[in-house]
């Protein structure tokens, strides 16, 4: 891994991951994740700013501490579920950086920002190496 490579040059775009608006259900955040075979959806904002993330710890945790009935919480919105102040980079940080966050963070997956914060990709601890 060279220091001088930015996270851009190793982020999924958009197109690659599961990104919902901020109003859309856990069900369709479930389909974009399965479609995209991914274990978190990105949530954005009507303009296209990360608004928070949804992972599969998120839904286990739905999953045990829910007494909700299945179809009840599927027609909810996801971001209702999910973390709404997500650990972010910017494009133009060193992978070696966002190798330390994602290690230090215990995350899998960071959400890659503009200075606006609007959504650009996603860096997955697979695309590091």
């Amino acid at each position: 891994m060279s220091n001088s490579q930015i996270v851009e040059s190793r982020s999924l775009p958009l197109s690659k991951i599961p990104v919902i608006q901020s109003d859309a259900s856990l069900k369709k955040a479930l389909d974009k994740m399965t479609e995209h075979r991914l274990g978190i959806a990105l949530i954005v904002d009507v303009e296209d700013k990360l608004a928070g993330v949804l992972t599969d710890g998120d839904l286990r945790r739905l999953l045990l501490g829910h007494q909700s009935p299945l179809p009840e919480l599927l027609i909810t919105p996801a971001i209702n579920f999910g973390t709404r102040t997500p650990s972010v980079i910017a494009a133009s940080v060193s992978i070696t950086e966002a190798a330390r966050v994602m290690s230090e963070k215990e995350i899998w997956d960071l959400p890659v920002v503009d200075e606006s914060g609007k959504l650009i990709g996603l860096v997955h601890r697979h695309n590091l190496n």
